[in-house]
């Protein structure tokens, strides 16, 4: 069997996370050298490497990594959405969640855990009804680079969607609860926007 059958098999089972690259090299009998690196580098990204904690913690910070700041999450879909990209044998728990939510380091977004308290608190705000009023107060935020819709989440609740794009100086994809706080709020963050691309 040649390296490449041997990675194809790997990945065929789901055995994608081992402790080095040489450790994936000589587990298919074959010897470190330029020419096994070289073929291991075409798979590069569909194999894990490193010890089990550096794996999940990797997953976990990349999961922190792309959530808008200050935002609330649901440590259970988190789980489960980084689970999903993890081994079966390499899976992260809700308490190594809360832990890292914990740690400044991987938390850098200043994200919050959602309690079951605070869970149904948050969905509360999110089913309401909108008004026409609402409405076309979301409708004149709009502009060239902004963008403001009102979506249905799974849930059937209603959300403020903000989005702007990257001819301003960062992009943003936030959701607000559908009410004149976040009104208020959208109008200030699309302000300081424009400041700094002015």
């Amino acid at each position: 069997m040649t390296l490449r059958d041997y990675l194809n098999k790997q990945i065929e089972k789901n055995k994608t996370s081992w402790n080095s690259k040489s450790a994936l090299i000589r587990s298919a009998g074959e010897k470190v050298n330029g020419q096994t690196n070289r073929i291991l580098n075409e798979y590069e990204d569909r194999f894990k490497f490193g010890k089990t904690n550096e794996i999940k913690n990797l997953a976990i910070k990349e999961f922190f990594d792309k959530q808008p700041e200050n935002n609330l999450i649901s440590v259970v879909g988190a789980v489960k959405i980084i689970n999903q990209n993890l081994p079966k044998k390499i899976q992260v728990s809700e308490t190594i969640i809360y832990n890292r939510l914990a740690d400044k380091k991987f938390n850098q977004n200043n994200l919050r855990g959602q309690t079951l308290d605070n869970q149904v608190s948050k969905f509360n705000s999110y089913d309401v009804n909108i008004n026409k009023e609402l409405k076309e107060k979301i409708e004149a935020l709009r502009e060239e680079g902004i963008y403001l819709s009102i979506e249905k989440t799974q849930r059937g609740s209603k959300t403020i969607r903000l989005k702007i794009s990257e001819i301003y100086y960062k992009k943003l994809d936030k959701s607000f609860p559908p009410n004149e706080n976040s009104i208020k709020e959208i109008k200030k963050i699309i302000n300081e926007y424009k400041k700094k691309k002015s």
